[in-house]
């Protein structure tokens, strides 16, 4: 995109885009794996509706567990897409247009989500099933269908994404020069 009045280009990096997708994708992925080792339950809610049944209610020590998980998995949820729009802006000279500030940040978070659904879900939970993540009272062999649970989450996220890229491309394409 050309910014007309300044006649400079502003562009995207498919390799920024990238690069940020995989660094987002492996800071949440250890957070993810992490947790599902110490206490699959703190996942809860990521089961499917069937599995969810058979366990039970969450137990609060897996509530408690899960508000510790939740804040580090949301400031890299927020921060990493936020850092790469900057990192982004940097590389335009200090410029950065809100569509592709919204192209980069919803990329980043979309390179997550297919890495959260082929690696974590499909291969690890599904394909792999290591006891450590699987819910206490259920059997592994439970795990071996639930490919369209995890694909509807999957297109959920999609349209889920769209908020935080959107607030994110707004304040990174923003000069906040004091006047």
């Amino acid at each position: 995109m050309i910014n007309r009045r300044a006649g400079v280009r502003d562009q995207l990096s498919v390799k920024r885009t990238l690069i940020d997708g995989a660094v987002l994708s492996a800071v949440q992925g250890s957070i993810i794996v992490a947790s599902l080792y110490y206490n699959p339950e703190i996942w809860y809610d990521d089961y499917p509706p069937e599995i969810q049944a058979k366990v039970g209610p969450m137990s609060a020590a897996a509530k408690k567990q899960r508000l510790i998980v939740a804040t580090p998995f949301l400031v890299s949820m927020l921060g990493l897409p936020s850092y790469s729009n900057l990192k982004l802006k940097r590389e335009n000279h200090g410029r950065l247009s809100f569509k592709n500030g919204f192209i980069n940040a919803y990329a980043v978070y979309t390179l997550f989500g297919l890495f959260d659904l082929l690696v974590i879900d499909y291969l690890l939970l599904i394909r792999l099933r290591p006891r450590f993540a699987v819910l206490p009272g259920t059997d592994d062999r439970e795990y071996a269908n639930d490919f369209a649970y995890h694909l509807n989450g999957f297109l959920k996220g999609l349209g889920f994404g769209m908020i935080p890229s959107l607030i994110i491309a707004y304040l990174t394409s923003r000069s906040w020069k004091r006047r």
